[in-house]
This record gives C-alpha cells, sequence and structure tokens, in this order.
C-alpha cells in the first residue's frame, strides 16, 4: 500500500475531466482523506483542453506534488498541452484511451518510459454501459477505485446524489459506467501494493472548500458590508460568492461596469463608514492603481484581493503566477507604501483575509492581498475555521472632545488620526485625492506635503515588526535558508521535511507580509546563513529582488524562479538544498 497518491487527469473540455477530479476529492473528504485537487483549462472561452490534478494522502498535504503516480489520458494531444504540470516519470501508470491509435510502446511522452502503460476502451465502455460519451469520466472513476483503493463506496454515494434528479434511466447508465470501470481493473489487476492505505480516522468534520470562498467568508466574518468589483478570471468566484451571501449579513454588492467603477464605489463605501472590499486579477489592478492612490490619500481602509494569474496583458487567465508582486508594492503613484499580504494555502486564506482587513481598519490605508490561480481555484480538505481565534478590529474613530474642533487629518504620535463618516455629528471634513492640510484643505505647499508623507509613511512602521505575519521553520541554528510565499511555500515547506529526513539543517522562512519589507525579521532570519535559496513562481524572481533592496543578503544568496504554468516540485526544491549543502 501507498499512503500517497498523485493523480494526473486531462482531455477536451467536455470530457468531464474536472468533474471527475471533484467527485474524487469529495469521496476522498467523505472517507477522511487530505487531499489537494488543483484544475488548469486552456483560455479558450469554450472547448479546448482541461485537467486536473489530485494528491490524496492519509497524512496531511502541503501541495500538490511533484510527478504523476497515474496519469489518466482521454486525448494525447491535450494531455502534452499540459507539459509540466502533468509531469510522467518512470514510475507512473499511465492510462489512455484506446481509440487514439497509439501503441503502448509508443507513447509521446519524449522518452520517458513510465512503468505501467494500459491502454484502455473507456469510449466503447462508457457507450455499452451508459449509451453516451458523457458518461467515460464514471469509467474513469471506476478504473481507479478499483486499480488503487479509491474510496469506492464514496464515489458510488456521489454520483448517486449527483445524477438522482436526472431520472431513473440516467443514473443507471452512469452507475453502470462505473461499475464498468471496476469490473475492468479486477480483470486486469495491477496488485495491492498501489492501493492508497486507509485514512487515520478523522477528528471531527472536514471542510472542502477553495481559496476564492475562504476569501469571501473570511470578510464577512471580518465585518465587510460593502463589495464592489467587475468579473475577471481567476477573482470572479469571490464576487458569486458574496453576491449570495453578504446580502444575509446586513452588506450589499455592486457588479461595476467596468474594473475603475467597482473600486471607486468600495472606497466611497468605505468614507462611508462601510469596511469594503474589491476582488479582480493583473490587468484588473493596473486599471484600480489610480483609486488605490486615492486610498492612500484620503488614509480610506480598503482591501483589494489580487487572484494572480499569468501575465502581463491578458496572459495565461487560467494559470497561476507569483509575478504581480512588484506591481503591488511599486505601482503607486508618489511616495505610497501599500501593506501586500499573501496566503499560503486554501486554509490560510481565511486568516490573511481577516488581517488584511484589520490592517486597513488599523491604519487608514487600502491593503492588497496576493493570491494566485492554484489558491483561489483548488479545493483542498482542510479542518474548520475556528473564529475564536481571530480578533476583529475597527478603524479608529473620533470622540466626543475631538467632534467639538475636528481635525481630520491631525498629526499624531502614531501617524493616525481619528476617522469620521457622513452623518458624524461635528465629523465633516474634506476628502480628496489632492495633497491636503490637517483639515482637508488642498495645499501645494511643499512642507506640508512632506510632513503629510511622513505621517502616511510612518504610520506603518509598527507592521513591520510583526512576527505573526511570518511562518518560521528548521533549524534555528542551519547555515542553509529557503524563503518562499504563496502557493508555492508548500514546495518549500514540503523541500524542508525531505531535506530534515536526510539530516540536512535547514531553515524556512515563509513571509506572508511581503511589503512593506520587514528589515528586522530578514535581518534576524539572515544572521546565521552562509547561503540562501529563494522559490517563487516569477520569472524574474520578484521578492528575490524586493528583499535585496533592502536588507544584505547572505554570501551566497540565489534563486529559484519559473514562469507562471512550470511548477516547481519539492523534489526540485530539495535538489537545490543538497547541492548548497555541498558547497
Amino acid at each position: 500500500m501507498v499512503d500517497d497518491l498523485i493523480i494526473g487527469m486531462a482531455g477536451s473540455g467536455g470530457d468531464g475531466i474536472v468533474s471527475a477530479g471533484e467527485s474524487l476529492i469529495g469521496a476522498a473528504a467523505a472517507e477522511g482523506y487530505f487531499a489537494i485537487l488543483t484544475k488548469s483549462f486552456g483560455s479558450q472561452i469554450r472547448g479546448g483542453e482541461s485537467s486536473c490534478r489530485l494528491r490524496v494522502s492519509a497524512r496531511p498535504v502541503l501541495n500538490p506534488g511533484g510527478t504523476l503516480n497515474v496519469a489518466v489520458v482521454l486525448n494525447w494531444e491535450d494531455f502534452l498541452r499540459f507539459g509540466g504540470e502533468l509531469p510522467v516519470g518512470t514510475g507512473t501508470v499511465v492510462i489512455y484511451e484506446t481509440k487514439t491509435g497509439v501503441e503502448p510502446a509508443q507513447i509521446p511522452l519524449g522518452g520517458t518510459i513510465p512503468e505501467v502503460v494500459l491502454a484502455v476502451p473507456m469510449e466503447a465502455m462508457a457507450m455499452t454501459a451508459a449509451g453516451t460519451l458523457q458518461a467515460k469520466n464514471n469509467v474513469v472513476l471506476g478504473l481507479l477505485a478499483g486499480w488503487f483503493g479509491l474510496a469506492r463506496e464514496s464515489i458510488l454515494k456521489g454520483i448517486r446524489k449527483k445524477f438522482a434528479r436526472k431520472g431513473e434511466a440516467v443514473l443507471q447508465g452512469n452507475e453502470r459506467a462505473f461499475a464498468a470501470g471496476l469490473d475492468y481493473a479486477e480483470q486486469h489487476p495491477l496488485g495491492d501494493a498501489r492501493h492508497l492505505s486507509p485514512p487515520v480516522p478523522a477528528a471531527g468534520r472536514k471542510l472542502l472548500t477553495d481559496g476564492n470562498e475562504m476569501c469571501g467568508a473570511a470578510a464577512l466574518f471580518a465585518g465587510c458590508k460593502f463589495f464592489g468589483g467587475y468579473p475577471i478570471t481567476p477573482a470572479s468566484e469571490i464576487m458569486q460568492y458574496l453576491g449570495r451571501e453578504i446580502w444575509k449579513y446586513g452588506g450589499s454588492l455592486l457588479q461595476a461596469e467596468d474594473e475603475i467603477a467597482g473600486i471607486g464605489a468600495a472606497i466611497g463605501a468605505s468614507f462611508a463608514g462601510l469596511k469594503a472590499m474589491t476582488a479582480t486579477s493583473g490587468p484588473g489592478l493596473s486599471l484600480k492603481t489610480e483609486m488605490l492612490g486615492l486610498a492612500s490619500v484620503a488614509e480610506l481602509p480598503l482591501v483589494c484581493v489580487n487572484v494572480q494569474r499569468g501575465g502581463p496583458s491578458t496572459g495565461m487567465p487560467t494559470k497561476p503566477e507569483q509575478a504581480d508582486l512588484f506591481a503591488a508594492a511599486f505601482s503607486a503613484h508618489g511616495d505610497t507604501v501599500r501593506p501586500v499580504l499573501a496566503p499560503i494555502s486554501v486554509a490560510d486564506m481565511f486568516g490573511v483575509t481577516v488581517e488584511a482587513f484589520n490592517i486597513a481598519e488599523q491604519y487608514q490605508t487600502p491593503v492588497l492581498v496576493l493570491s494566485d490561480q492554484e489558491i483561489a481555484q483548488r479545493k483542498e480538505i482542510v479542518d474548520p475555521v475556528d473564529t475564536s481565534n481571530f480578533k476583529l478590529v475597527d478603524r479608529l474613530r473620533p470622540n466626543a472632545q475631538e467632534l467639538e474642533n475636528y481635525v481630520r487629518f491631525r498629526f499624531t504620535e502614531s501617524g493616525i488620526s481619528p476617522l469620521s463618516h457622513p452623518g458624524m455629528k461635528g465629523g465633516n471634513y474634506l476628502a480628496a485625492g489632492i495633497e491636503h492640510n490637517e483639515l482637508g484643505a488642498p495645499t501645494a505647499n511643499g512642507e506640508i506635503h512632506a510632513r503629510m508623507n511622513d505621517k502616511r509613511l510612518k504610520k506603518m512602521d509598527p507592521l513591520k515588526r510583526r512576527r505573526d505575519l511570518f511562518v518560521f521553520k528548521g533549524d534555528p541554528d542551519a547555515t542553509i535558508g529557503l524563503i518562499s510565499w504563496g502557493s508555492v511555500a508548500g514546495a518549500a515547506l514540503e523541500a524542508l521535511h525531505l531535506a530534515r529526513a536526510e539530516g540536512l539543517k535547514v531553515r524556512l522562512l515563509v513571509p506572508k507580509l511581503l511589503y512593506p519589507v520587514a528589515e528586522e525579521v530578514y535581518g534576524e532570519f539572515f544572521a546565521p546563513l552562509q547561503r540562501c535559496l529563494v522559490v517563487e513562481q516569477s520569472h524574474q524572481g520578484q521578492l528575490y529582488h524586493i528583499i535585496r533592496m533592502w536588507v544584505p543578503v547572505p554570501p551566497h544568496y540565489e534563486m529559484l524562479a519559473k514562469s507562471g504554468a512550470n511548477p516547481i516540485a519539492p523534489e526540485e526544491v530539495l535538489g537545490r538544498i543538497r547541492t548548497m549543502a555541498r558547497g
């Protein structure tokens, strides 16, 4: 038996590949397994290739894993389009559609010879069992359940639940397709050695969710009462979730005519005294930049979630990338610092979103959250959120004495001034994008401008000293260090475990606060290091460069950086650690 199984499947749009993956992870959750499901699509509106990658384990999983244990190919042309996203190795079991006409010895994998290659007539089995090709994904589920011991009863329950409302004939046809896959696996056994180990008895219920839904749920918990946005892949599900739910909590939502109007409405809601949010992806962040400057100079709280995708421009809207960090940190005009946060998993998306609202309210500033397509749209089995662990922060409001002669932008020791809202007696003030004095009146005075810049920047200083916004793992006295962020941090965490199992001393830093740069935190982390590797999915290695702009780095400071849609596997990071250890 094995306690970790990585399955990759690919086919054309309409083949039901993603649906099969969702059925598998749902069944895995019901059985008590841990799992991560990532989905990938071509950027076509209709048709095109689609794939999913499921990692199921009897123990917690940190990332989608590396080389596939099982590859399911309905169409070779579509499968090969995913390249490194679905890597096949010498230990992979390859299951492919017989109708493709490729002989097992001639499969087009660029010289890789998998351990087992199985040509299976999945389409013919679907037609015989159900009379429709649409049932072939259930044939696939039967094959996987039979060959790898995957949650047979829970898959069947899921099929019955899914098709119960479509009529008895449709339900029975899909049940027969699943049974056909099981029978085929039984008649062509691979052996129990490939079966997935049973899960450890679960302690309580689990959640099956994705990062976009976690973000929406966290926003509601944090007290968000207004969302203004515009649909854009892969962030649209945040708006869709809030569109269903925010009304139940006394909030409202505006799907605006464009990205600029969406953030403009959110800023207006914040000015009116509400916790407000918008969400977008790379091109939309560019459009929102001017309005983010307005929120900065008017010192208004705002949360802007940017679900990163491959860029620039339209780029690769259905693929993950971590290449919007420069845009998040530096696209502000003027001397402006906007906090930038990043979650490291679906579960972490909840806490980071809540923290974004807290920081926005406390420091009266726009806060950017850098999610990415993988975290946003991948499914994870996670523990239920214990909301008692979170403290909520509200903006500083003026008291009665301060309202007698209200000075909105009063210079204070902390740099934070009490913030009123329309309707608050005595709290009227001018909020505009032009530079202003303490009262909010426009000014072109250079001395006042310098003081206002100082006010807006120095209020962020305490944020840079918050060590709870960083994850520290590994050996404190190690001379080899790893830094990673966002969804790729899971690969670095697993590489750390693998390295320590080999007796290698390594320490890992995962920043959830990416900007402003926490010089003291990085300085302490770097102090014992001789070598350090920054792991991220951007072609330029954007965090690698931002850190060295502010902090003295170790003598051997390197990066492992890749463009989007080129996954970084734990084994690849481990290889670099071994090289650094030899050096």
